[in-house]
């Protein structure tokens, strides 16, 4: 029976699945965060070290296929070089695309629509007949907007701008200074500066449960996140020339699992299509995988 690893290198972390083609599951694995971007070494002995515990297992001896979504994967110099470095370990074809692909494959299989993914990061990603199309996934630096990260970045600037301007502190910044243990600049510069891309991502946790409380401050940043990933979502369903009825799938926390940002995501996209179909379900982006090999055995992708 052929089987499949598929991996989902996050921004967070790395799970690889050795999966059927029913896509049950066979074996896990978990590791850190899979971003050669925010740090190449650490990201390729996390993901090496999930690729190797995946071929040691004995139900990968039937694989065709090892299928990674990665953060920029698909494309450029760090991508050539992870999969330089991975076909050392193993002579197995590798195929190597952006973590958003892998993802809309999972939820969405080969029908036309599009998917947004608002985590730690964010993009959208989508296909309309033989035509794939993004927006947004510039990273961190310069764009993520509506993601966890981009969420933390905003409030943080909002408590710089009270303490520029000799304000009292708002509840929301007394809290996330709380949980950054911090009290003063030097201590928000501190926690900023000397923090991980995950670890400020995480702050976004303490701005959904201030806008719970009803704190006009969380609410805001949350209802902003939401207008910015349906934004995207909607210049992503023009850029693919789907006209009616898209499907819509959503993934990562602060679109799943924040209902403000869920809410005033589909509001925005209703005001241009009133009849919508979304899919919202738990299932890893590592099954993708699945699909993905499927579409290359019947010619509609390629494995490059």
């Amino acid at each position: 029976m052929t089987r499949v690893i598929g991996i989902d290198a996050g921004g967070t972390k790395i799970q690889g699945l050795v999966l059927d083609m029913e896509k049950n599951i066979l074996f896990q694995s978990l590791s850190g965060h899979g971003n050669p971007s925010v740090s190449f070494d650490e990201a390729l002995s996390n993901l090496s070290s999930v690729v190797q515990q995946c071929l040691d297992q004995p139900s990968s001896d039937s694989v065709s296929h090892i299928v990674i979504g990665m953060a920029g994967g698909g494309s450029g110099n760090l991508s050539q070089r992870i999969k330089s470095e991975l076909n050392r370990m193993t002579s197995m074809p590798i195929v190597l695309l952006n973590d958003a692909t892998l993802a809309y494959f999972s939820l969405i299989g080969n029908q036309n629509g599009v998917l947004t993914i608002a985590g730690t990061g964010s993009i959208c990603y989508g296909r309309n007949g033989k035509r794939e199309e993004t927006t947004g996934g510039w990273g961190h630096l310069i764009g993520d907007e509506g993601s966890a990260y981009h969420l933390a970045i905003e409030a943080s600037r909002q408590i710089a701008r009270e303490m520029d301007q000799g304000l009292s502190l708002s509840p929301l910044s007394r809290s996330l200074l709380n949980e950054m243990n911090a009290s003063d600049a030097r201590g928000l510069k501190g926690f900023i500066y000397s923090s991980t891309k995950g670890e400020m991502a995480q702050l976004a946790k303490v701005i959904h449960r201030e806008a719970e409380t009803g704190d006009e401050s969380a609410l805001h940043l949350l209802k902003t996140a939401g207008e910015q990933l349906a934004s995207q979502t909607l210049a992503l369903i023009e850029k693919l020339q789907i006209d009616t009825k898209p499907v819509i799938a959503m993934k990562g926390s602060v679109l799943e699992h924040n209902p403000v940002v869920q809410s005033v995501f589909k509001e925005t996209i209703s005001t241009h299509f009133s009849e919508s179909t979304y899919i919202i379900d738990s299932t890893s982006p590592a099954t993708g995988a699945v699909d993905i090999v499927e579409a290359i055995q019947e010619g509609r992708m390629t494995g490059e």
